[in-house]
């Protein structure tokens, strides 16, 4: 074997190299795929090598996505990678420069007196027809927006109690359990919504086309979509595609707006008028416009294998890493009219969709090492359908517009092939920038995960998600207009219950036990992460969430603090989840549910701190639940620093008698409100005569320190005669391999330290969301 393949190849890229180059240091390649396709034609022998591309510091001006295929997979045992030249920053950048600025002095319709004269104006970039997003360098400039009108409620009715009703249309509609219209013949509901608007916000625009409207439906996802019309005279507006839920179907606290508007530009803002190809921006420091780039794609790389979407088996892309790399300037990606039914959990992120910067579809033992996801406005990673043995590490991913890292496997059905994927030590904080839904990580139909060792901060929605398909959507095999419903492999499923069983269900919980197997989200392990200020956007949800996905989720030894939402819980199991574990966690100081306890799952050895506002675990229960008692709620600590402490509360009933204290295996906690101990005695009291916290006791912890100290226990703490095992504070969040240089570019707390367990304040109303 000559040296090169001893020692591995090495070979060079530039951005600034003149062409056409060899790939050497003297010499190298201008752009990464002369690399890849260098390295495609090497014969079988010289690929039994690792091989090395360097690449160079700069801009890599990116006018197509970069796709690695079955080509470009290195052999077993070796690995190909492309990686940034030591202490130099390669950057991958879809922007194309917006040139030729002047201050406008023609003006479109509606174009606001204050703004004349401070506005700029250029034309679309040639290569661009269309774009959401706008950039100057590390910074996104924002869209123009306009609140101050509102979306009337509709009232949601049952399919069933409410069958023949005769509706009013403006105020009420039959719903699906997600909130969704339940009848295909009902589908007009969401493409309209009827609005009060004092003050003329919506306008029946003439030049209409690229005005936008975003709200929330319902508290726990949003909507951006464009406006077909405005009737004022009736008060209704209508939309050009359909909506994830009727507008107003549940009361939320996020304000509709306009986006788009040129009425409504403003300091800072850009408004794209598209037949005209125009942009016009208003800087805010009043100078002509430089270094403003438009995005011209949805994807930087894609590593994508041979996906056989009917079939049990792909052929992945092997053994490739990235590392050193940052990945910026990609567009927001928007619904199309076909989008009803291939939308993930609550609409959230759309099945298998090119909508990351770096995106696995088909993929296998490849990594992400150290690189930067920014400025951008999409999601920074996905793993679509097959993938496995994927290791993001040491990343940063931060500024992005929709989700930090994304695991999105087959719809429900035999086919599980995500999973045993690692995301472990990387800092994500300030994802969903533009989509207020994005969660920093977020797993869908994929298990066998390990999500350890991340910092994840100033995040709108979830931390974490643990995700499948809800029940009620897997009983509606008529229906591909729910949530998720086109993702779903039916046939597959008919088969192998015909094998399974030789009659139907008995009941609505059988069936839910007969369909959990083709829940994918199982067996995976969330430990030793830490989360603080999530949940800062939108309703309803929690920070570490477990949500209709498959059984055996371990959350365990966890740092989640400072939450300040209009949410349900920090952590929480919610509907149709069963054989799920929070253990070794500490919650520290929220204003919501320290623990949102459904259905048959475990919350044991966990310390809940300063909590009070709420309560620190709410028990409820979802519908046509069956009688799975025996929920293990032991060994926990409950401590309030305060006078004032709600421990237990029962709420949203849809299943009596199920998932309350007094249904689980409660006792052995111990208990302590600091300020007013006799309120502690008196909640042990009330549950004793139920029949539970035989064993608890009502006694200070014996807190060495709080935060500072990483809340370690005195050895004399109680908690220990109780079973109680000492949480490891120090291995939780980032390690220290993670890379300084990323440190220094977090925005971390500011260091106020909010009274976020008693002050709700007027901004932050809670609602009692199930």
């Amino acid at each position: 074997m000559s040296s090169t393949l001893a020692h591995g190849m090495e070979l060079y890229v530039s951005p600034s190299a003149d062409a056409p180059g060899d790939g050497s240091k003297r010499n190298p390649y201008s752009s990464v795929a002369e690399a890849r396709d260098h390295i495609r034609d090497l014969d079988s022998e010289e690929r039994l090598q690792d091989i090395t591309v360097f690449l160079r510091g700069g801009t890599y001006a990116l006018d197509e996505t970069i796709v690695f295929d079955l080509r470009d997979s290195a052999p077993d045992g070796y690995q190909y990678s492309y990686v940034a030249y030591r202490k130099e920053v390669p950057v991958f950048s879809s922007g194309v420069a917006v040139e030729d600025w002047t201050v406008a002095k023609e003006f479109p319709e509606n174009f606001p007196d204050e703004a004349k004269g401070k506005v700029y104006v250029a034309d679309f970039p040639e290569s661009v027809d269309a774009f959401y997003t706008l950039f100057k360098g590390y910074e996104r400039i924002a869209r123009s927006k306009k609140e101050g009108f509102e979306i009337r409620p509709l009232k949601p009715l049952h399919p069933v109690k409410d069958a023949g009703k005769k509706l009013d249309r403006s105020q009420e509609y039959i719903a699906a359990r997600s909130m969704n219209v339940y009848h295909n013949e009902d589908r007009g509901q969401l493409t309209k919504f009827y609005f009060d608007d004092p003050d003329g916000i919506l306008k029946e625009w003439e030049r209409i086309q690229g005005i936008e409207i975003g709200f929330a439906p319902v508290p726990w996802g949003m909507n951006i979509v464009p406006l077909e019309s405005v009737d004022r005279s009736g008060n209704v507006a209508y939309l050009e595609i359909e909506a994830n839920a009727p507008p107003g179907a549940k009361l939320s606290h996020t304000k509709p707006w306009v986006e788009n508007a040129i009425d409504y530009i403003s300091e800072g803002t850009f408004v794209t008028l598209n037949a005209e190809r125009k942009i016009y921006y208003w800087p805010k420091d009043g100078k002509r416009p430089e270094g403003v780039v438009a995005p011209q794609l949805l994807e930087l790389v894609k590593v994508e294998g041979d996906i056989n979407y009917n079939r049990p088996t792909d052929v992945p892309v092997k053994n490739l890493v990235f590392k050193g790399i940052t990945f910026m300037h990609a567009d927001r990606y928007a619904w199309d009219g076909d989008h009803k039914g291939w939308g993930i959990q609550h609409d959230w992120d759309k099945f298998d969709e090119a909508n990351a910067m770096l995106r696995f579809r088909g993929a296998e033992d490849c990594e992400v090492i150290e690189c930067r996801f920014t400025n951008s406005g999409n999601s920074a990673i996905r793993l679509d359908l097959h993938c496995q043995g994927i290791r993001i590490e040491k990343n940063l991913i931060d500024y992005v517009g929709h989700m930090g890292i994304l695991l999105c496997g087959y719809g429900p059905g035999t086919k599980d092939v995500n999973k045993r994927n690692v995301i472990t030590n990387n800092l994500i904080h300030r994802v969903g920038r533009v989509i207020k839904h994005g969660a920093g990580v977020f797993v869908w139909q994929s298990g066998e995960n390990v999500i350890s060792h991340n910092l994840i901060h100033n995040v709108p929605r979830k931390g974490i998600g643990l995700c499948g398909v809800r029940l009620p959507i897997l009983t509606k095999d008529w229906c591909d207009f729910d949530e998720a419903s086109k993702t779903i492999r039916w046939d597959e499923i008919r088969e192998d219950l015909a094998k399974r069983f030789d009659s139907p269900p008995a009941s609505f919980d059988e069936e839910w036990k007969r369909k959990t197997p083709y829940l994918h989200a199982r067996k995976n392990i969330v430990e030793y992460n830490e989360v603080y200020r999530a949940l800062e956007e939108l309703g309803d949800g929690s920070v570490l969430n477990v949500s209709g996905a498959g059984d055996y989720n371990v959350v365990r030894n966890n740092y989640v603090h400072r939450i300040a939402s209009h949410a349900s819980g920090v952590l929480r199991t919610d509907d149709w989840q069963q054989h799920t574990t929070f253990t070794g966690n500490i919650i520290y100081k929220a204003n919501i549910s320290g623990i949102v306890h459904k259905g048959y799952n475990h919350i044991e050895n966990n310390k809940i701190i300063d909590c009070s506002v709420m309560e620190f675990i709410r028990f409820a229960s979802y519908p046509d639940e069956a009688n799975n008692t025996g929920s293990r709620i032991r060994n926990n600590i409950f401590y309030e620093s305060g006078d004032k402490v709600n421990l237990y509360r029962e709420s949203y009933r849809a299943s009596e008698g199920i998932s309350l204290p007094h249904n689980c295996d409660t006792d052995y906690n111990l208990m302590w409100c600091a300020g007013k101990p006799e309120v502690v005695e008196d909640h042990l009291k009330v549950w004793r005569r139920k029949g539970v916290e035989k064993n608890s006791l009502a006694e200070d912890p014996l807190f060495v320190g709080m935060e500072d100290e990483g809340f370690r226990l005195d050895k004399a703490s109680p908690a220990f005669d109780l079973g109680f095992e000492e949480i490891d504070f120090e291995r939780i969040g980032l390690t220290d391999a993670y890379p300084k240089r990323y440190l220094e570019l977090d925005v971390p707390d500011d260091g106020s330290d909010e009274d976020f367990h008693r002050n709700r304040g007027k901004k932050v109303s809670i609602y009692d969301f199930w």
